[in-house]
């Protein structure tokens, strides 16, 4: 990334190399850094907790669908089928998960503790559901900021 790379917000965001929005990036290495830490800690733990890889690109696929942000969309995609895993959530851990996600990204003051009770019964883990909201949050934040760099780009 500071060695003058596109990273990934850059290519979802549609910013050239050396382009002044991806220059504007550079000027503060520790945000590119610590941007590209939490996407490895949030899909690529050290332990899942219980929440595997596949499922965890499948709950940021749904995320970026329900946004509509469809390069985002189209990454999570990808990544999904790199693993091999078209499906990786089904039957009722799979409702509960995609039903939690709906919730949190499109009515997040609607949840409630019924609704993490639901992932609980699902066969989640304390860990997974924590780790669930983390890559909520996450994805969410990947949209703004994707929202944002796409409109720096095109006033440029």
């Amino acid at each position: 990334m500071s060695d003058g790379n596109p990273d990934v917000m850059d290519t979802l965001a549609g910013l050239a190399e050396g382009s002044p929005v991806a220059e504007l990036r550079r000027q503060r290495p520790d945000v590119l850094r610590h941007l590209q830490g939490s996407d490895d800690a949030i899909f690529a733990p050290a332990h899942h907790g219980g929440f595997t890889r596949p499922e965890r690109e499948a709950a940021a696929l749904r995320v970026a669908t329900l946004l509509r942000d469809s390069a985002l969309e189209e990454h999570y995609r990808r990544r999904l089928v790199a693993l091999g895993e078209a499906h990786p959530l089904n039957g009722a851990r799979g409702e509960a998960i995609f039903a939690h996600v709906d919730c949190v990204t499109m009515a997040p003051d609607s949840a409630t503790q019924a609704d993490l009770d639901r992932l609980l019964a699902a066969g989640m883990t304390p860990h997974a559901v924590v780790s669930l909201s983390q890559l909520i949050a996450y994805v969410n934040f990947q949209s703004r900021v994707l929202a944002g760099l796409r409109m720096l780009r095109d006033a440029q």
